[in-house]
């Protein structure tokens, strides 16, 4: 009889039951990312208070965007800069080239082709106006953020261009004088729905195995004869309906007018919207409740996919 080493039957009969452990999730990518965006906002929280100030750009405010180029450099190279092995040293002259580099941009930028700029800038607006441009700068946002939103492969890509649709309507919500809808777009929409999509896209198990394959388009043709007829009757309706018009347009607040008509004319609709909102978040907690219940693997599953699409991005 062969000899059997003591201890090599004991690994494998105890991990033949067990099931691979998900990893967990990125501290280090999450700490980065947070780099990255402390950065951006406090250089622009230093241009800012230094120009509205008028003081300028000294030698304070130098040494303070030189160090949140360290930062932003540093949360960087967790993503795009991978590849660079940066100590802390190496670091703080990578960084201070880049620095140098930026600033020779701005002053060149602010300097030279800035009065040329400015010249130019003043020639065009004499013969377009501001009001018309920004209002088809909007109309273009919402136009291009819907367009991704439909026409990408990638279910994340097209959750991002929504960003660019709701604020393009939001901007064009300001231009109809309607100052509540605005806001409540950026807030609600924003704020809270586009966040709540992308939430649920990286903790979908079912999303994480490759997000390019994950928005395919099916029924091509049906969808471009529904989008011609929709646009088609939306035309219609542009160029049939009367449109007023007016020199000089007076914009004024509707926040109270439709806080007051929410609470007198409007109160049943709305306490009935509440409960409908809060039938819905009860819902999708009895069906996680659910399926957390029904499947074991599930939760492992999904996690390791929602930290590979976070890992992903």
């Amino acid at each position: 009889m062969a000899d059997v080493p003591q201890g090599s039957s004991g690994p494998s009969a105890s991990g033949a039951g067990q099931r691979p452990r998900a990893p967990g999730p990125r501290p280090e990518a999450l700490l980065r990312a947070g780099a990255i965006a402390s950065a951006l906002f406090f250089a622009a929280g230093v241009l800012v208070v230094r120009l509205a100030t008028g003081h300028g750009i000294d030698f304070t405010a130098l040494a303070l965007l030189y160090l949140a180029t360290v930062l932003f450099l540093w949360g960087l190279q967790g993503f795009a800069l991978r590849r660079l092995s940066l100590g802390p040293v190496s670091l703080l002259v990578f960084s201070a080239a880049v620095f140098g580099l930026l600033f020779l941009a701005g002053y060149l930028l602010v300097v030279v082709a800035g009065p040329f700029l400015a010249s130019i800038a003043l020639r065009f607006v004499g013969f377009v106006n501001l009001a018309d441009l920004a209002f088809y700068l909007f109309a273009g946002m919402a136009v291009a953020g819907a367009m991704g939103c439909a026409f990408s492969t990638n279910i994340i890509y097209s959750a991002w261009s929504m960003l660019f649709a709701f604020m393009g309507v939001a901007g064009l919500y300001v231009f109809l004088g309607a100052d509540f809808p605005a806001v409540a777009q950026v807030l609600i929409y924003v704020g809270g729905i586009l966040v709540l999509i992308l939430f649920a896209i990286m903790l979908t198990g079912q999303i994480g195995g490759d997000p390019s394959l994950t928005n395919a388009h099916l029924g091509l043709p049906v969808g471009a004869l529904l989008g011609a007829g929709a646009l088609a009757m939306l035309s219609y309706m542009a160029a049939m309906a009367p449109w007023k018009t007016v020199d000089h347009p007076k914009y004024e607040s509707t926040a109270q007018g439709l806080g007051l008509a929410f609470l007198t004319d409007y109160l049943l609709p709305f306490e009935v919207a509440s409960v409908v909102l809060l039938a819905a978040l009860i819902g999708a907690v009895v069906i996680g409740l659910t399926r957390t219940e029904n499947s074991d693997a599930g939760f492992p599953i999904s996690r390791a996919m929602a930290c590979s699409n976070w890992a992903r991005l």
